[in-house]
């Protein structure tokens, strides 16, 4: 062989290595693409089907953040919102939404991308396409855009946002463009929550964004009439409760699951609470006023406000966590003496993630946590379930297949637990 055939040979295998390795560069860019909680949710979306006779919120925090078949009293009104969100990582995601050709969706994104520094034509071109591929993909859905709300920088809460304001504005000019170009329904929000400067009023938000309930009550009256004249649903109370509620109370693992889809059950109602175990006695207490059903409670681990990057702790006390249930336990059957109470045991957590490692040495004391709470349910004559053999694996870790940060839940995760939790809100 030529010293010129061997540089030709040499120079062709580092190309082929170069090529895979771009290849393998640009496969772990798109899965860094987004953060752990977007494809939490994505891949809880991916095994909660939508059907053509629903009507889904698609969009970021705002949309997330309400409880939309609540508000409008029908379970096929549903929830597709992620915080943090971009217009591109709807369009990453639509799939999931319109192979099921949904009645309708209403559309609310491009907060984030501002935050991102990303201009209003940027933004509208990404919308516009997000809009086509819709129109193409399911033509017999009806879209409806609703524009931008403001936002209010006295909170001095969000820096990406500051001097964004008139991005805003510039947007929401664009977005009806783009909303004429595809005749979609525009749906002008902004007015209803600007004050006199244009910024967010502050009696209906607490961080300057996002919203507080007297906020997405608005939101719902103004959006009611497009949603459905058929929709029946309370003219004063947001979220209102009746004795027929089952509540899911608990922290961040409970409230980033839309459990009336998981469970097929349009009368569960979600209420989260920090991951604190201390909070769920006045959480317990507020919601058995209602006299619901039924309440299903899950403990947190506690929180070590020292570690400012993790959301618990491998330093919680197992009496704590005893002493909290059985608070919330004897307060629910005080108030609420017909309500059935139903105690999970805590989900473990997987140590192999750097910031959950501590863990490691924790199993032992978990174990001991889940058979006190066990007793507990026994002393209380209260239903149990143990969600370990479903969600821990050989080591007493949650399993790696159900988790992308070593706490909280991929889809499948979530499908495991509540098939678990189905045995006993059945009896």
């Amino acid at each position: 062989m030529t010293i010129k055939k061997i540089l030709t040979f040499v120079m062709s295998i580092c190309t082929l290595s170069a090529v895979a390795q771009n290849t393998a560069q640009e496969a772990q860019d798109q899965a860094n693409k987004y953060t752990d909680y977007y494809y939490q949710r994505k891949s809880l979306f991916a095994e909660l089907p939508v059907t053509s006779n629903d009507i889904v919120f698609f969009g970021n925090s705002l949309t997330n953040g309400g409880r939309w078949h609540e508000m409008f009293n029908n379970p096929n009104v549903k929830n597709r919102g992620i915080v943090g969100d971009i217009v591109q990582g709807l369009y990453d995601r639509a799939d999931l939404i319109l192979k099921g050709k949904p009645k309708k969706i209403f559309l609310l994104i491009g907060t984030n991308d501002i935050s991102h520094h990303v201009g209003a034509d940027s933004i509208a071109r990404a919308l516009d396409k997000l809009i086509a591929r819709i129109k193409t993909e399911s033509p017999t859905t009806q879209l409806y855009l609703q524009s931008l709300l403001p936002y209010n920088n006295d909170f001095k809460r969000y820096k990406n946002l500051f001097n964004e304001e008139t991005t805003v504005l510039e947007a929401n000019v664009l977005y009806e463009q783009v909303a004429r170009k595809h005749n979609v329904p525009w749906i002008n929000l902004f007015p209803w929550f600007a004050d006199r400067e244009c910024k967010l009023r502050k009696e209906l938000t607490n961080d300057g964004l996002h919203l507080k309930e007297n906020g997405y009550k608005i939101w719902r009256d103004e959006v009611a009439k497009y949603v459905g004249e058929d929709i029946q649903f309370h003219p004063t109370e947001l979220y209102p409760m009746s004795h027929n509620d089952i509540i899911m109370l608990g922290g961040t693992l409970v409230g980033y699951a839309e459990w009336n889809e998981l469970l097929a059950m349009p009368n569960v109602k979600t209420r989260s609470l920090g991951d604190v175990c201390d909070y769920i006695h006045a959480s317990a207490k507020n919601y058995a006023k209602n006299k619901p059903q039924k309440i299903v409670l899950l403990s947190s681990y506690n929180h070590d406000k020292n570690a400012k990057k993790v959301n618990v702790s491998a330093n919680f006390s197992v009496d704590t966590i005893v002493m909290s249930m059985e608070k919330a336990i004897t307060t629910i059957k005080e108030i609420s003496p017909t309500t059935e109470i139903v105690l999970q045991s805590i989900i473990p957590v997987n140590s192999s993630y750097e910031k959950y490692a501590p863990f490691k040495d924790a199993s032992k004391k978990l174990k001991k946590a889940n058979k006190e709470l066990k007793k507990l349910a026994k002393k209380h004559q209260i239903a149990w379930v143990d969600l370990t053999p479903v969600l821990a694996d050989e080591n007493g870790e949650l399993k790696a297949e159900f988790t992308n940060d070593g706490y909280h839940l991929m889809g499948k995760g979530y499908v495991a637990w509540a098939n678990e939790l189905k045995k006993a809100l059945a009896k």
